[in-house]
């Protein structure tokens, strides 16, 4: 059984969702749980974690609404800025919602270098770690050294970098990420998703991703990676079930069947902070 850690939904006359061109005919187009929910099935997929796909509080309403009609969207990670006073005051309202899990920032606004953005970020990841309240990274590799000294400065956040933190995976370079992620891996709540690899490959090509994959599993283990399919954008790469594909073969063959269930379902219940009867349910 699977927890997919990483899926998008939208509907785009709801008007918030600029990053998709029209020219992209793949995903200018509506997304709905409707069209996802035989694949699931058909994969063994039980349960979901809706990610935000515009850093809207309407689409953060939108995302809710469709996790209480779909039982299978277990929890939803919508887009809150950081940098932002009013912050803490929409963080607060929606941790009252049911299935409101995670918050995710892009990487770019730990790159803003002005004193007051500074001290906003860092109040306000000291308010998550606190409340132990899980938040994902969008964080490209060239981001990954604006972001470190913010994570070294609140060791226990629950953060979770994702998309493997888009190494170059086409150009074949390592040496930089590798050294970024090793600094990552010091932070112990900090997690990576396994998800974007068909896209980032720009296929199913395992050859691409093998070395980028075993360093992960070698350095963060079955404990500290959650798998995630990044649908409807992976579709880019290929089909859903190719996405599955993907992940298996890229996991070490010595490990068990307790190592794979962790990184498919149970790592990501945990990070979320999803209750042991909605994990229990999905098995």
């Amino acid at each position: 059984m699977y927890l997919d850690s990483h899926v998008h939904f939208w509907k785009l006359d709801r008007g918030d969702y600029s990053w998709i061109s029209p020219e992209n005919k793949m995903l200018f187009q509506d997304r709905l749980p409707s069209q996802l929910e035989p694949v699931l099935e058909a994969c063994g997929v039980t349960g979901v974690i809706l990610v935000e796909a515009a850093s809207t509080a309407d689409e953060i309403d939108y995302m809710l609404n469709l996790a209480a009609e779909y039982r299978w969207i277990k929890g939803v990670v919508g887009g809150l800025d950081l940098t932002q006073e009013s912050f803490e005051e929409n963080y607060r309202r929606l941790r009252s919602k049911e299935k409101f899990v995670g918050i995710r920032v892009n990487g770019s606004r730990f790159e803003q270098t002005d004193e007051r953005t500074h001290k906003l970020l860092l109040d306000h990841l000291a308010l998550l770690q606190k409340d132990q309240f899980s938040i994902d990274l969008l964080a490209r590799a060239h981001q990954l050294p604006a972001i470190i000294p913010y994570l070294s400065a609140v060791p226990q956040l629950k953060a979770v970098i994702n998309h493997l933190g888009v190494p170059p995976v086409k150009e074949q370079l390592m040496e930089t990420w590798m050294n970024d992620m090793r600094s990552i891996e010091a932070l112990p709540q900090t997690m990576v998703k396994l998800s974007g690899m068909i896209t980032q490959a720009g296929g199913y090509k395992p050859e691409l991703l093998k070395a980028y994959v075993q360093y992960l599993t070698r350095t963060f283990k079955s404990g500290r990676l959650l798998f995630g399919s990044d649908w409807p954008v992976a579709l880019l790469g290929g089909t859903y079930d190719e996405v599955i594909r993907l992940f298996e073969q890229l996991l070490p063959a010595e490990w068990g069947e307790a190592e794979r269930h962790a990184v498919r379902c149970s790592n990501g219940y945990r990070f979320y902070g999803i209750g042991q009867e909605e994990a229990a349910a999905s098995e």
